[in-house]
């Protein structure tokens, strides 16, 4: 008897005290931009993959697209180091479809893109953007930018 209850005591000691917790569902369309962009400003790849995807769920739980992974490595890499701001929500035609109107900064350059987001079962995701129209308006000259930055 003794030798079981020190197998039960092992067991439990090994389960990890609490439990998992997920990340919080974001609550509206513009949240999810924001909080998208700064875990790509923060280099979160995991955090990217959740709050990206279709109505059918983020990236990270349906698995696409299938090169998600690498997405997230390239738009991660291009918006490195930015400030998010989101401007304001337009709804679609599409149900569950919301644009939201977004500033992105780096440094004393800023620009202004439409981002699209869904509603999915893992709260509102974003589905897309023009990531080269933010790469562009974030890496060229600014006012009051130093050249090279």
């Amino acid at each position: 008897m003794p030798k079981l209850l020190t197998l039960s005591i092992c067991a439990l000691a090994a389960l990890p005290i609490a439990p998992l917790v997920a990340q919080d569902r974001p609550a509206t369309a513009s949240a999810a931009v924001e909080e998208f962009i700064r875990a790509a400003a923060d280099s979160n790849l995991v955090r990217m993959s959740e709050l990206f995807g279709t109505e059918k769920g983020s990236a990270r739980r349906t698995g696409k697209p299938e090169d998600y992974e690498k997405r997230m490595v390239i738009m991660q890499a291009m918006m490195g180091r930015t400030e998010v701001r989101a401007l304001t929500e337009v709804a679609t035609a599409k149900r569950g479809e919301v644009v939201v109107t977004t500033e992105v900064a780096k440094g004393n350059c800023k620009v202004v893109v439409p981002v699209t987001t869904v509603q999915a079962r893992d709260g509102w995701l974003v589905h897309s953007f023009d990531l080269p129209a933010i790469w562009d308006g974030i890496n060229r000259p600014c006012e009051g930018t130093p050249i090279g930055n």
